[in-house]
């Protein structure tokens, strides 16, 4: 056991050594060359997480988990900075907060994913990574999260899950005592679907059950292809005590997005008593952002576009009529060539125009893309919005976050603010009263702490 541990040391200082000096090199290449580098760097990155998975896996066997043996009872960030001020972006002050303690999840340019939420009353984090490792602290002691043991491992047992963020956890909500947790799940012949297991919240040991799953699973080997990462979708927010929220994405089977027997590249209304589906909207590639407003009945969604394309979507009154959002057939991105047939792009190209075929036109599209992620609320009051983002090209806005802010009638953005970090932004949560917003940085593993200034 000794020599397995020391070897899991070796491969994360590898990966932190090589991440510094690829970092450092970046930054004195041309555009060419950076994108010749990565792909090499992203390989060499590959091949050493393929090496943690086999000890995972042997480990596993034996009821062991490597982030066990890393940090026994404690995931532990260390304070970088704290309560720094960016002027001309919002009143807040900026702490953040970085780990060490969360492996490399196998997707390019991120040491780490998890998701966050806000719960007791504003006074603690929870926190969940890709992979099922779940941790609790307090806000005002974030260098220090608890783990929580559960039983995800007997209902999640597929060994993707564990070997990289395309297969696990999507999105994460609490729900007064109620932990909801969506992900990724396998049927037999490589058929997946999306899923949501719930548990009561509980800081010693979280036992899960299943809560949902999608009626339908798309087949690896069809036709139109398959990508985990384009199916992700899976965000879930509260409507009211009755229903929730989630997104879906379409696997990269592009039809099933107009299909409306198909649960994927939907917005869906779920029941919590009954489990019942609604289709609230259609025609989403991969909804990454979700947030809806109680108050002024309106849905506030972001979405992944293909190449070019990425959008930021409103749907007024959701709940009284099927909105259909275009895609496959209209989008301001274009078709990655090398994922589909030359028969399939002549056949489906994408229209430039949602109103003229129907659709419901986003009220902002970004193209280049900015590898769009959540949207929360940052004063509902005055239609203010926080919009996190990936990618990695900070000169395409990627790498940061985005301010927005529409207008009364919530129909148009009237300002539009972006903040480079030069991070990617996988999640963003916000206390009850606005004061305190954090951003899970997965570039680095890091916490970003917002708290407004007085």
């Amino acid at each position: 056991m000794k020599i397995i541990k020391k070897y899991i040391y070796q491969i994360l200082i590898i990966f932190l050594l090589a991440l510094l000096i690829f970092g450092y090199s970046l930054n004195k290449k041309s555009s060419s060359s950076k994108k010749n580098e990565i792909s090499i760097f992203a390989n060499q990155l590959k091949a050493r997480n393929a090496q943690i998975a086999i000890i995972q896996k042997n480990l596993s066997n034996n009821g062991n988990d490597i982030n066990d043996l890393i940090n026994k009872n404690e995931i532990n960030f260390k304070k970088v900075f704290e309560n720094k001020k960016l002027n001309n972006f919002f009143d807040y002050n900026f702490s953040k907060y970085t780990t060490n303690d969360i492996l490399f999840n196998g997707n390019l340019g991120a040491i780490g994913t998890a998701y966050i939420d806000f719960y007791n009353k504003e006074k603690n984090i929870f926190l969940a990574t890709y992979d099922g490792i779940f941790a609790s602290s307090k806000i005002d002691d974030l260098e220090n999260f608890k783990k929580i043991k559960s039983n995800i491992r007997s209902l999640i047992n597929y060994e993707k899950f564990y070997l990289h963020e395309q297969y696990g956890i999507k999105d994460i909500l609490i729900d007064n005592t109620n932990l909801y947790v969506s992900f990724i799940g396998k049927r037999q012949n490589d058929c997946y679907d999306l899923r949501i297991i719930t548990s009561e919240l509980n800081e010693n040991y979280l036992n899960f059950k299943l809560f949902y799953q999608t009626t339908d699973c798309v087949d690896t080997n069809n036709d139109h292809g398959f990508w985990a990462h384009q199916g992700a979708g899976g965000r879930i927010v509260k409507i009211d005590n009755s229903n929730l929220l989630f997104s879906t994405g379409d696997f990269r089977n592009r039809p099933l997005a107009q299909e409306l027997k198909s649960d994927f590249g939907k917005i869906l209304k779920i029941n919590i008593q009954n489990k019942k589906t609604d289709v609230v909207s259609l025609g989403h590639r991969n909804a990454q952002g979700l947030y809806y407003s109680k108050k002024f009945n309106f849905i506030l969604s972001t979405e992944h576009g293909p190449k070019g394309g990425d959008e930021i979507n409103i749907n007024h009154d959701p709940l009284s009529k099927v909105k259909n959002f275009g895609w496959p057939i209209s989008s301001y991105g274009e078709h990655y060539s090398k994922h589909y047939s030359k028969k399939i792009l002549k056949e489906a190209p994408l229209k430039k125009s949602h109103k003229k075929f129907g659709f419901e036109e986003p009220i902002k599209y970004f193209n280049p893309s900015i590898g769009i992620s959540q949207i929360i609320s940052l004063n509902e009051e005055d239609n203010e919005f926080l919009i996190g983002a990936m990618g990695n090209e900070i000169k395409d806005q990627d790498l940061g976050v985005h301010y927005i802010k529409l207008n009364k009638e919530r129909k148009k953005i009237i300002t539009h603010k972006y903040l480079p970090l030069n991070e990617r932004v996988r999640d963003i949560a916000i206390s009850q009263n606005n004061k305190i917003v954090i951003l899970f940085l997965e570039t680095t593993s890091s916490l970003l702490v917002l708290k407004k200034i007085d």
